[in-house]
């Protein structure tokens, strides 16, 4: 499957995941921190995915405007966009940590992205 495929479909199970009604959403605790590994989780993939959006051909990212592109509007932007929304869900809310969580994974999916080069082209 292609990696453009992928991320938009991570995109919409994000949206889907953290726009849902909390009274929707079944309660299940299986240890402390779970919500917030939860949105680290979330964060992560969606990066991971999206920083290689239409790049072909193995460059220095510092100077790749596309990589930097992808990862301000689908890593960092959804991140914040998605979190802040949640006030607007009935039995949701916006929390500082959760956000503090979602850039955490989204930083680990940048240097996961970079730092894992047997990973970085076979979704391409």
């Amino acid at each position: 499957m292609r990696r453009s495929v992928l991320t938009w479909a991570w995109l919409a199970a994000c949206t889907v995941a953290m726009l849902t009604p909390g009274s929707s959403l079944p309660h299940v605790s299986v240890f402390r921190f779970q919500d917030k590994l939860i949105h680290f989780f979330l964060f992560f993939v969606l990066t991971y995915l999206a920083v290689g959006l239409g790049i072909k051909e193995k460059r220095n990212f510092i100077v790749n405007t596309r990589f930097w592109i992808n990862f301000a509007l689908l890593g960092l932007l959804p991140s914040v966009v998605l979190e802040t929304a949640q006030h607007l869900i009935p039995y949701r809310s916006f929390d500082l940590k959760d956000l503090l969580f979602n850039a955490l994974g989204v930083f680990s999916g940048l240097f996961g992205y970079l730092y894992r080069p047997t990973c970085k082209f076979i979704l391409d």
